[in-house]
């Protein structure tokens, strides 16, 4: 496969591979303008090693219009946000990107139906919000993107209506939700999606003290990921999540206990309790022990590193495999 990096001469017209580091004097700038010109490119990948998190990245991008034209690209990640611009209107030939499978990471994402209809195969997709998504938006065209099966979604703090104006494709296997305050009875529009394995809440992507999911929802769940989640009682036993394989709880400082009816998910491979009260620790030893008195000695119980009040550093490893 053809690469470029910087410093690379090779011919721009048979690259497929084009990465770089994101640096202010050495970026590149005239290259992502002059992307277009890479016909047979396949993927393009922007890093920025300033930034852990893309969100705080302090490059803002807008990918050039061209874009559109790249009949070859199947991955564009930007390691930041990156404006996607509008489809170019009123050409004789309209280019589908028939290979395109990522997108990400695309700040204020507007899935009209033109997007759409140019993206058919796409299957991961990374949206970003600097204010709540509105009709403006049309994520409800995210059904049309029927091949889509991994998305995450960061979005602004107060999305509370978020879940209401999106709809998304039964395809969906895999969904990560970042901030908005989303408040848990809107859960139901997540639970329903037929396909769904993995799902990923972080960083207040819901709010309230109460969960208490629906019978009939979940019914795929394979993993399932809180993480700094306001959560207090979390309502739950083994049909509200029938397939589950993984659970991870990290940094849910409010959450006091696990469900007991979670240990009795017949599926349930690893529970793993990250920088949480000691109440949810103990609560996970005990479904441990429930779990080995049943003479079930697969599942795992981790208990990872945490910090306690003081700042003192505790390492606990716990499993339910006592390791003699």
């Amino acid at each position: 496969m053809d690469k470029a990096r910087p410093g690379n001469k090779s011919r721009p017209v048979n690259l497929r591979y084009f990465s770089t580091t994101m640096h202010e004097h050495n970026f590149g700038w005239q290259a992502l303008e002059s992307i277009y010109k890479f016909r047979k490119l396949q993927t393009l990948h922007l890093h920025d090693p300033t930034s852990v998190i893309p969100i705080w990245s302090h490059f803002r991008l807008a990918l050039p219009p061209e874009i559109w034209k790249m009949s070859q690209l199947r991955h564009a990640q930007v390691e930041a946000t990156a404006k996607l611009p509008d489809p170019p209107c009123g050409e004789n030939s309209v280019i589908i990107l028939e290979n395109l499978q990522t997108l990400s990471l695309i700040k204020n994402f507007r899935c009209t139906v033109e997007v759409s209809k140019r993206i058919p195969n796409l299957k991961k997709l990374g949206i970003y919000y600097t204010d709540e998504p509105t009709d403006y938006h049309c994520l409800n065209n995210l059904v049309n993107l029927d091949k889509l099966e991994a998305l995450k979604c960061i979005l602004c703090q107060d999305s509370l209506s978020f879940l209401k104006n999106v709809t998304f494709p039964e395809s969906l296997k895999k969904l990560t939700l970042v901030y908005g305050n989303i408040p848990w009875k809107d859960m139901t529009v997540v639970g329903s999606l037929p396909n769904l394995q993995v799902l990923k809440l972080k960083k207040y992507a819901f709010i309230g003290l109460e969960w208490e999911p629906n019978e009939g929802e979940f019914l795929q769940l394979k993993f399932m990921l809180l993480e700094e989640i306001d959560l207090k009682h979390w309502r739950a036993d083994s049909i509200h999540f029938p397939t589950l394989e993984q659970l991870f709880i990290k940094s849910c400082k409010d959450l006091e206990e696990i469900p007991s009816g979670i240990g009795e998910i017949t599926t349930l491979q690893s529970i793993e309790v990250y920088n949480c009260r000691d109440s949810l620790v103990t609560l996970a030893k005990e479904i441990q022990e429930t779990q080995q008195s049943y003479g079930n000695d697969d599942l795992q119980v981790r208990i990872m590193p945490f910090y306690d009040s003081t700042g003192v550093f505790f390492q606990l490893s716990l499993m339910c495999k006592v390791i003699e």
